[in-house]
């Protein structure tokens, strides 16, 4: 009997439906009957977190709770939720939560270190690289952290924000594609895409790199927790 996967979403839309896809993706099945239950709280009540984490906006801890108690209460075995961001506040969460939590943050820096990638790139929105939750995770598993600085720090951002959330086919990712160009020069393996919305930038404006998509990797970590085979559409180093 396979476990129900509930996630909670909202931060942003289009990327709970990202998440969601992928853990469909990353499953072993050939029918509806060997897919996973999920459940989805797309929860657009929850404030902003980077502007909470920039000391800015509102708490999102409340609206994070109550969907994650709707979530346990309508049957979901164990939580994930797509933002990077938001696993700021996780350890304020857990003692509030009444089942199991899979952890992004950790579960990619694991990745990355299995895989054997000593230095990547963080491509995060402005509230994740402040408030380091990956570089420590990456820091822990032996991996060197290095994200984007000043323009190229806020091209990012603009990239999540006035592109992929504002649903801007047309923004200009010129400065991106450079700061890209510029890690991969100063030795960056690979790109950890830590913003739910940056693997959506990636499709919309095809970018290109050597991408570790933290929502697949916790796509995945998912499907295994659940009890299913998984399908890997993970890079892996050479």
């Amino acid at each position: 009997m396979k476990k129900t996967i509930g996630i909670i979403g909202g931060m942003g839309p289009m990327a709970t439906v990202d998440l969601m896809k992928k853990v469909i993706l990353a499953t072993d099945a050939r029918e509806d009957q060997e897919h996973i239950p999920i459940l989805v709280d797309n929860n657009t009540n929850i404030p902003d977190r980077t502007a909470a984490i920039l000391g800015e906006g509102e708490d999102p801890l409340p609206e994070l709770l109550k969907s994650a108690d709707r979530l346990t209460d309508a049957g979901a075995d164990f939580l994930i939720m797509g933002c990077n961001t938001a696993h700021y506040f996780l350890p304020r969460m857990m003692p509030h939560l009444k089942v199991p939590f899979v952890n992004m943050i950790e579960e990619t820096a694991s990745f990355c270190a299995r895989e054997g990638f000593k230095k990547v790139g963080l491509l995060a929105s402005a509230g994740t690289c402040k408030s380091g939750i990956y570089q420590r995770a990456l820091a822990k598993a032996g991996v060197e952290a290095v994200q984007p600085q000043g323009a190229a720090e806020e091209a990012v951002h603009a990239m999540i924000y006035d592109g992929v959330k504002a649903s801007n086919p047309d923004f200009d990712t010129t400065a991106v594609r450079e700061a890209l160009a510029q890690m991969a020069k100063d030795g960056c393996e690979a790109f950890v895409l830590g913003c739910t919305e940056v693997p959506v930038a990636v499709e919309m404006y095809h970018l290109e790199g050597n991408f570790i998509d933290a929502t697949e990797v916790l796509a995945e970590a998912a499907v295994q927790k659940a009890g299913a085979k998984v399908i890997s559409h993970l890079p892996h180093k050479a």
